[in-house]
C-alpha cells in the first residue's frame, strides 16, 4: 500500500497518481508504466510481492540510500521508496544515472 509521497516533484507525482494530471516533470513516454508501477505499489501487501514480475527489478538499495528500495519504471527511471509495515513511504521518481 502507498503510505506517502516525498514532495521532490512539488506534488506532481501525487497529482499524477491521484488525479491523472500530466506534468512536464514526468515524461510522457513513462506515464503508462509509471501508473502501472504505482498501482502495483498500492496493491502490494508485502515486500515479497514486489519481486514479481521480474521486470520490476525490485532491489534494496545500499550506500547513501541504505534503507530505501526501488522498482524500475523504465531503463532510465526508478521509483524510490521506503518499505515499512506493508506500506511504501516517501515515494519519489528518480532519473536513474549510470556510473
Amino acid at each position: 500500500m502507498i503510505g506517502s509521497f516525498k514532495d521532490s516533484q512539488n506534488g506532481e507525482l501525487v497529482a499524477f497518481y491521484v488525479h491523472g494530471t500530466r506534468s512536464a516533470q514526468i515524461p510522457a513516454i513513462i506515464e503508462k508504466p509509471l501508473r502501472r508501477k504505482l498501482s502495483l505499489l498500492a496493491a502490494a501487501s508485502s515486500e515479497k510481492s514486489l519481486f514479481s514480475p521480474p521486470g520490476n527489478n525490485y532491489e534494496r538499495l545500499q550506500g547513501n540510500l541504505a534503507g530505501w528500495s526501488s522498482i524500475r519504471v523504465s531503463i532510465q527511471w526508478r521509483l524510490i521508496f521506503r518499505w515499512r509495515d506493508g506500506h511504501a513511504y516517501d515515494i519519489y521518481l528518480d532519473p536513474h544515472k549510470y556510473r
